[in-house]
């Protein structure tokens, strides 16, 4: 699945916006953030699905259901 633009540019480009403006962003805004970044990874927790007819199994790493994600913002 391809990545949103935001989200690429928050992976590249967080940690080094965040050392230079650390403490002008609210802890609410960073919590996001890191929701964000962790939408739909699959080292943060998946559900596993397999097909019966042909054995093929899937992971589908969970959202992050915050109004921020440009992915779980639309639903939530």
């Amino acid at each position: 699945m391809k990545k949103s633009t935001i989200k690429l540019i928050l992976e590249n480009h967080w940690s080094d916006f965040l050392k230079i403006y650390n403490k002008n962003i609210r802890k609410n805004v960073k919590d996001e953030v890191k929701k964000v970044l962790r939408c739909k990874d699959i080292k943060h927790g998946y559900i596993e699905f397999k097909c019966d007819k042909c054995n093929v199994t899937k992971k589908v790493g969970f959202t992050c259901k915050s109004r921020f994600c440009t992915s779980c913002g639309k639903v939530y």
